[in-house]
């Protein structure tokens, strides 16, 4: 559990109660990673949604099997205070990239079946969650466009 004033600091959770942020608070936990250490992997469940606090973290596309890039292309950083792992909170709750650490990281982990029940009996928390992962989402997908732009350049 981490204390609720944690989760306050980052504006996702802005317009949550106290009791809400409390409920939030006791399925999370603080992890940290080491450089180059795969946080998730696309194509697997997301099993939790994650705050970066320190460090960064890079977004990769890795091809099927058999491809000359066997890295992955970077199509992402995730800063501190940006969430990752958003498949987490919506469906079919697979991760659509891999997430490595670029350097020694620390985060907070939410656990995502215990997040998406509140969810469930909670429909304002569900609203203020899923509108903060769009919003993400929607910043992400530009952010791949003008790469995918400037790579064409």
């Amino acid at each position: 559990m981490i204390s609720p004033e944690q989760l306050r600091r980052y504006p996702f959770f802005g317009r949550l109660s106290e009791t809400q942020l409390i409920e939030i608070a006791m399925i999370s936990d603080h992890v940290s990673f080491e450089a180059g250490e795969i946080i998730a992997k696309e194509g697997d469940l997301a099993e939790a949604l994650y705050f970066l606090e320190e460090g960064a973290v890079d977004l990769y596309y890795i091809p099927e099997t058999g491809s000359i890039l066997q890295e992955g292309y970077p199509v992402g950083t995730i800063n501190p205070g940006e969430p990752f792992s958003i498949s987490a909170v919506i469906e079919p709750h697979i991760l659509t990239s891999t997430v490595r650490a670029s350097g020694p990281c620390r985060a907070i982990r939410i656990q995502a079946q215990a997040l998406r029940r509140l969810m469930k009996n909670d429909r304002q928390l569900a609203y203020v969650i899923t509108h903060h992962a769009a919003k993400a989402v929607i910043e992400r997908l530009h952010a791949t466009r003008t790469q995918l732009a400037a790579a064409r350049a």
